[in-house]
C-alpha cells in the first residue's frame, strides 16, 4: 500500500456528496489533506482541509474516508478524524486534492505548513452540470440504467513545464509576450536606427528566460501527460530530488544541462554563426571562402543583430571555457585548434560516457523483456546502472555547474534567433521542402553543405541535445543513491522515458554510426563524428 488520496469519481454533479478515500502507510503518523481550486484571477485558494490524528491519538488508521456534502464551505476546515459533513456544496469547476505528511502545529498557520510539508500524493476531480448525457426515454431496455458521460481532465494539471522548457520555440513565445505592446523583437521600426540595443535586448531576454528554468520536484522532469495517462498511479514510484543543501523552498536547481550545448556545438551551430560573423566583419578565414558575396542590407534588422553580436564578443563565453566544462561534467572532448589539451585539465568525468551508455543499452534490454510476455522483466541491472551514472554525474555537480549551463543556453538561443532571421535564409538558401521543425535549422544545414562539413542533419543533433538533456537531468537530480530507491523506480523511469531513450539511440546511430541498442560503446562522440566525416570525404 502506498500513500494515496483519491476521489471516488472523476466528475460530480452539483449537490453530489464528494467522497475522498485516503490510504496511508504505517510509517506515516499524521497527515493533512487539502482541497483547493483556482479563483477568477487564476490564484489557487484552499476550499477545505483536515488532518489526522486528533490530539491525544497516537496514530491514524491506514484507511480514511472523508465526505464533503452540500453545506457552506467558506472558511470551514473539516477535522478528518470525525465523521462530519461540510456545510455547503461545491460549485462547478476543477478541484485538486493533496495529501501531506504531518499536520500543522497551529491551524491558523496552514500556509507555512504547506510550504515546507512533504507532498505524499495528489489527484483531481471536476464538478459540472454540463457534458452529462442521460437516456431520454423511461425504459432502459437491455443496456441497464442511463449512462452519464462527461469530458473532464484526468489527473492534476501540470505545474512546471516538464519536458525541455528552454527551447527556441518557447523562447520566442516568451519574446512575443514580453514585447506585445508595440515593441516586437523583429519590428525594425521599434528600435533605434543604429546601435546595439536590438541585440542587447534580445540577449537580456534570453538570460531572463533561461534563468526562470528551475526544478523543484522530480515530477517537473517527467514527460507531460505521463502521470495523467494510463500509468498515473505510478507517480509515487519515482525518486525524489536529492537532499537540498539549503532551504527546500528555494527553487535553485537549474532546469537545463550543458549536454544540450555540447550536441548543438557538434552539430555546427556555433561554427555556422562564427563564419557568418567573420564575413560580416570582412575577415577571411583559413581555407575556402564560399561566403564572399555575403551582403547585408542596412535596412533590415539582421544588420543590428550581427553588429551587436560582434560588439558583445568580449562578454560571451569562449569555446575554450565551454570545452573544459564539457570535459569536467561529461568527459566529452571537442576537436579543434582552439581546444585546450587534455593534459591541461585538472579533472575530467571519464566515467560518464560508459555509465550513461550502459543505462541506454540496459534500458533497451529491459524493453525487450517487457515486451516478451513469456519472461519476467528484470529492472535491477538498469537500476544499478542509473545509480552508477547518478554518482558519476554528482561528482561533476560542482563549481561552474548551473551557472555555466544557464549562461551558455542563453547565448545559444541568441545564436538560433539570429540565424532564424528571414534575410539569413535569403542569402544561404537551403532546401525549402525539407520539414525543419524550427527556422534556424535549415541555415545550419545549408552552411554545412556550403563548407563541406558533415552531411548529418542538424535535426539529429537537436534530438540528441533535447532528449539527452531530459535523460541526464532525471539521472543527475533524481535521488538514485538513496537506499529507499530500487527497481520499482528504475522500471517507472524506463517506461516514462521509453520513447525518448529509443529516439536518442536512433539519433546517435545516425550521427555517429554506433547503435547503443546493441552495444554500450565507450568511444567519445567527437572521435566517432570525425571518423565518419573523414570517411564521407574519402568516398566523395
Amino acid at each position: 500500500m502506498s500513500n494515496q488520496i483519491r476521489p471516488v469519481s472523476r466528475v460530480f454533479a452539483p449537490g453530489d456528496a464528494i467522497v475522498l478515500e485516503i490510504a496511508i502507510e504505517s510509517a506515516v503518523t499524521a497527515f493533512t489533506w487539502v482541497l483547493s481550486t483556482e479563483d477568477d484571477k487564476g490564484t489557487e485558494v484552499v476550499v477545505a482541509r483536515g488532518w489526522r490524528p486528533k490530539t491525544g491519538v497516537r496514530k491514524p488508521p491506514s484507511e480514511v474516508s472523508v465526505t464533503l456534502a452540500p453545506t457552506d464551505l467558506a472558511g470551514f476546515a473539516l477535522d478528518a478524524s470525525e465523521s462530519r459533513d461540510l456545510r455547503a456544496g461545491l460549485w462547478g469547476g476543477d478541484f485538486v486534492v493533496r495529501l501531506y505528511n504531518g499536520k500543522p502545529s497551529d491551524p491558523d498557520d496552514l500556509d507555512d505548513f504547506l510550504a515546507t510539508a512533504e507532498l505524499l500524493d495528489e489527484d483531481a476531480f471536476s464538478v459540472t452540470d454540463q457534458g452529462i448525457a442521460e437516456s431520454a426515454g423511461t425504459e432502459t431496455g437491455d443496456i441497464g440504467s442511463p449512462i452519464r458521460v462527461a469530458l473532464v481532465r484526468e489527473g492534476p494539471a501540470p505545474g512546471t513545464l516538464r519536458s525541455a522548457p528552454v527551447t527556441f520555440e518557447r523562447f520566442h513565445e516568451f519574446l512575443a509576450d514580453r514585447w506585445s505592446d508595440g515593441e516586437k523583437y523583429d519590428d525594425a521600426n521599434a528600435w533605434p536606427a543604429f546601435g546595439s540595443k536590438p541585440y542587447q535586448d534580445l540577449r537580456d531576454a534570453a538570460r531572463e528566460f533561461v534563468g526562470r528554468a528551475t526544478v523543484t520536484n522530480f515530477s517537473d522532469l517527467i514527460p507531460a501527460g505521463y502521470e495523467e495517462g494510463k500509468l498515473r498511479n505510478t507517480e509515487s514510484q519515482f525518486p525524489t530530488l536529492g537532499k537540498l543543501p539549503r532551504n527546500a523552498k528555494t527553487a535553485y536547481l537549474p532546469g537545463v544541462e550543458l549536454i544540450w550545448n555540447y550536441w548543438l556545438e557538434e552539430g555546427m551551430l556555433v561554427q555556422t554563426l562564427n563564419v557568418i560573423l567573420a564575413r560580416f566583419q570582412n575577415r577571411r578565414l583559413p581555407g575556402r571562402d564560399p561566403l564572399s558575396r555575403f551582403d547585408v542590407t542596412p535596412l533590415l534588422p539582421l544588420r543590428n543583430r550581427l553588429w551587436g553580436y560582434a560588439e558583445d564578443e568580449v562578454h560571451r563565453m569562449t569555446v575554450r571555457r565551454r570545452a573544459v566544462e564539457y570535459e569536467y561534467e561529461y568527459g566529452f572532448p571537442l576537436i579543434g585548434r582552439a581546444i585546450p589539451k587534455t593534459r591541461t585539465l585538472v579533472e575530467r568525468r571519464s566515467g560518464f560516457l560508459e555509465s550513461f551508455h550502459q543505462v541506454l543499452f540496459l534500458a533497451h534490454q529491459y524493453f525487450k523483456e517487457l515486451d516478451d510476455l513469456t519472461v519476467q522483466a528484470d529492472a535491477f541491472p538498469l537500476y544499478r546502472a542509473l545509480r552508477d551514472c547518478h554518482i558519476v554525474l554528482s561528482q561533476g555537480t560542482q563549481n561552474q555547474y548551473g551557472e555555466m549551463a544557464v549562461a551558455a543556453r542563453a547565448e545559444f538561443l541568441v545564436m538560433q534567433s539570429i540565424l532564424a532571421e528571414p534575410q539569413m535564409r535569403e542569402f544561404l538558401g537551403g532546401r525549402p521542402m525539407t520539414p525543419y521543425p524550427e527556422p534556424w535549422m535549415d541555415r545550419v544545414d545549408a552552411m554545412k553543405s556550403i563548407q563541406g562539413w558533415t552531411d548529418t542533419s542538424i535535426m539529429n543533433f537537436n534530438d540528441l541535445a533535447t532528449i539527452g538533456e531530459q535523460l541526464v537531468l532525471t539521472i543527475r537530480l533524481g535521488n538514485w543513491a538513496d537506499t529507499a530507491v530500487n527497481v520499482a523506480e528504475a522500471s517507472s523511469w524506463a517506461q516514462a522515458f521509453r520513447a525518448g531513450i529509443q529516439q536518442y539511440a536512433a539519433a546517435y546511430r545516425t550521427a555517429t554510426g554506433v547503435d547503443l541498442a546493441r552495444e554500450a560503446n565507450t568511444e567519445v562522440p567527437s572521435t566517432l563524428l570525425a571518423r565518419k566525416l573523414a570517411g564521407n570525404r574519402i568516398r566523395a
